[in-house]
């Protein structure tokens, strides 16, 4: 299984090139998913479909969704964040500062990342 990540500057035309490489990678056979960590999603805009933070069958051996970076920092930071909150405002009462400091840079796209991972894990692509 081979992971590839297209980077760079906005609009320069990464998630254009991601489909046409994951249509050509399926068009030979191969499971294919492709997705898209990029807050303002627009991979469903390439294949005309509504996508969601599942797989979906786009065609033949080809898959796609675009991940809910905040849906997956939910689902892995949710309950420690919820205890680290109380703690923090256990004697203080709750506040807007509690709540900053639990917001990191960078967390939405390490989930994104983990979310990878899983995928990457399970062998299914």
């Amino acid at each position: 299984m081979r992971i590839l990540l297209y980077t760079g500057k906005g609009g320069v035309g990464k998630t254009s090139i991601a489909a046409a490489t994951a249509c050509k990678i399926a068009e030979s056979g191969k499971r294919v998913l492709i997705m898209s960590t990029d807050q303002a999603h627009s991979l469903g805009d390439s294949f005309d479909r509504k996508l969601g933070n599942e797989p979906l069958e786009i065609s033949e051996h080809l898959y796609a969704m675009e991940i809910d970076a905040v849906a997956e920092s939910e689902h892995a930071w949710g309950n420690i964040k919820d205890y680290l909150k109380k703690l923090l405002t256990s004697r203080s009462g709750e506040s807007i500062e509690a709540e900053e400091l639990l917001v990191f840079p960078g967390f939405e796209e390490l989930f994104s990342l983990f979310k990878i991972l899983e995928i990457y894990e399970a062998q299914n692509y």
